[in-house]
């Protein structure tokens, strides 16, 4: 006897199934609301410019009944395919209409009801639940940015969660290199990969030996020097030892720092034709040191103003003899074509007198500025967009007070996150838009938000930095001032002390004694002292803590500082001034 399909399984009606269920699995995210690809970066809100995923799980939670799986994926059903799929099965002659199964949720097929915890075991599997009702269909020219309020917006694809600041106008134009050395990579390097890494698309780390820091590679600058220096070069001596000391597991943290920044010297220009190979077709190049802090969102406003096709090579800077060159610490940027130039000239013949010069310079960014000075490229100033001091040593003054701040060196590890938590709030209280990022921080800003709130009457255990005068009584044993007083000999110290007033003398005897003195001088800002001296400074700084053996206080004289800030409440034009 033939076997036969049951009547509510006839071939006709395994048909019907199996197109919609096909039709499921192939159109099922037709109606996924996605950024649009001509439409304006593809960012998603305003908040979530810095706040990578977590803002866009804030975004769900504020979205009025948004469910996840259904935002990504919406079932499409073609009216038409389905009537004339219904109509061929009504003249199928096994075709019972009482025993077509009722729809069903797009239920996941590995899930098991009795076993997975996520499901209520109160509910009778074989009810089917009420079906809920069908979004309404966007149409295809509307994007979700226009769409979408910006209080709650539709969460987009895990796979396009990039972070926005990524995504800024121009952020994948530029390159950025890290400069840094195997016995600092753990002390120096980490705090950039959580910072200024999770902006950065084309961001490479330099060193002189290749290492892995989590999942990033650190990139040996040096593995393509001559053999000559390799082998017989002082500097590398010091390569080979750490080399040596990183495969037999040792700690190369502990070896000379000195030896370190002697072999520094030589990554400059091979880190550049490196990261020119790797992104050919980026259109600026910057480098900064490990230690520099670079303010992504202002970089970038400051190179939409500037042309990539031009021979721009720009920093703070400085002169060796008689090479003019952007300062390797300030940070430094070159054009695409300035980089172009470079590589033009880069023959094994000129790399051969570039490493023979190397060999006996002081320092890797003059050779730098040596290089570009033979492809035709000029260093142009930056300054004070590119400086040379971090928050806490920098001098806030009117030359400063109007100029966007792009990197800040020598920063410590609690000055990194202090700003980069500033940039953060900064970019999200003034986001717009139509024009993400638009509005750059000045040293006003800085100085208003970062700064100000911290400047108190008094500080115990804190050095701000004051030294434009010195009060003490030269004696043996005396600590040193760091600032040009420790510079004098015997005889000029004590002729200093023999010229100071009454007054300023007993200045040295406390807190308030010093006080006093800097009240008594109408230009004095600021103060510091510790037992045996009092510094008084014109201009004002933040300075840092000190170890409390230190006895050091400092303090601030309140009126005359918030003069100075209200008198420069407001900025005009901002200054991009590069050159």
């Amino acid at each position: 006897m033939p076997m036969s399909l049951p009547r509510a399984l006839g071939p006709v009606r395994l048909l019907v199934v199996f197109v919609v269920l096909l039709s499921l699995f192939l159109f099922r995210s037709y109606y996924l609301p996605s950024p649009d690809p001509e439409g304006e970066y593809g960012l998603s809100s305003p908040a979530s410019f810095w706040k990578g995923s977590s803002s866009s799980s804030a975004a769900v939670e504020d979205a009025p009944d948004v469910d996840l799986e259904d935002s990504y994926y919406e079932v499409d059903e073609d009216p038409d395919s389905v009537a004339q799929l219904e109509e061929h099965a009504e003249d199928d002659p096994n075709h019972d209409p009482e025993s077509e199964p009722k729809s069903e949720p797009d239920l996941d097929p590995e899930i098991d009801p009795e076993i997975d915890p996520e499901i209520d075991p109160e509910i009778d599997p074989e009810i089917d639940p009420e079906p809920e009702p069908e979004p309404e269909v966007e149409s295809e020219s509307t994007s979700p940015l226009e769409s979408a309020p910006v209080s709650s917006p539709l969460p987009y694809p895990p796979d396009s969660r990039i972070p926005p600041c990524r995504r800024l106008p121009g952020a994948d134009k530029v390159v950025v290199m890290v400069k840094t050395g195997a016995t600092e990579v753990f002390a120096r390097v980490p705090e950039q990969l959580v910072t200024l890494a999770q902006c950065v698309p084309n961001f490479m780390v330099f060193s002189d030996m290749e290492q892995q820091v989590g999942e990033f590679r650190i990139q040996d600058a040096l593995d393509g020097i001559g053999q000559e220096y390799k082998e017989n070069h002082d500097d590398f001596r010091f390569y080979n030892e750490i080399h040596a000391a990183h495969v037999a597991h040792g700690d190369v943290s502990v070896l000379g720092s000195d030896k370190a920044w002697a072999l520094d010297k030589w990554k400059n220009i091979p880190m550049l034709h490196k990261a020119y190979v790797e992104y050919p077709d980026a259109e600026w190049f910057v480098t900064i040191d490990a230690d520099t802090y670079l303010s992504w969102a202002n970089l970038l406003l400051l190179l939409d103003r500037m042309d990539p096709d031009e021979p721009l090579y720009a920093g703070c800077v400085y002169w060796h003899g008689p090479t003019a060159f952007a300062q390797g610490g300030t940070g430094y940027l070159l054009s695409r074509n300035a980089v172009q130039r470079f590589e033009e000239i880069r023959t094994p013949e000129k790399i051969a007198d570039w490493e023979k010069e190397t060999s006996t310079i002081c320092c890797g960014d003059v050779m730098l500025g040596v290089a570009m000075s033979q492809a035709g490229v000029s260093v142009s100033g930056a300054w004070p967009m590119f400086q040379v001091d971090p928050p806490s040593g920098f001098v806030w003054s009117d030359t400063v007070w109007c100029t966007p701040a792009i990197t800040w060196h020598h920063v410590h590890s609690y000055e990194v996150e202090g700003l980069w938590q500033f940039e953060k709030e900064w970019i999200n209280k003034t986001w717009d838009d139509e024009d993400p990022g638009a509005v750059p921080y000045l040293y006003k800003d800085v100085f208003e938000d970062f700064i100000r709130p911290h400047i108190t009457e008094q500080k115990k255990d804190w050095n701000n930095l004051s030294g434009d005068k010195t009060f003490t009584q030269p004696n043996e044993g005396h600590v040193k001032e760091d600032n040009d007083w420790d510079w004098k000999n015997d005889e000029e110290k004590q002729q200093m002390w023999d010229d100071l007033s009454e007054p300023e003398k007993k200045s040295i005897e406390s807190i308030e004694d010093c006080r006093a003195a800097c009240e008594n001088d109408l230009q004095c800002m600021q103060f510091a002292w510790h037992p045996g001296t009092c510094k008084l400074s014109y201009s004002i700084k933040m300075g840092r803590p000190v170890d409390s053996k230190d006895e050091c206080t400092s303090g601030w004289m309140i009126d005359r500082v918030e003069q100075f800030n209200s008198a420069r409440s407001e900025c005009g034009e901002v200054s991009w001034k590069v050159g």
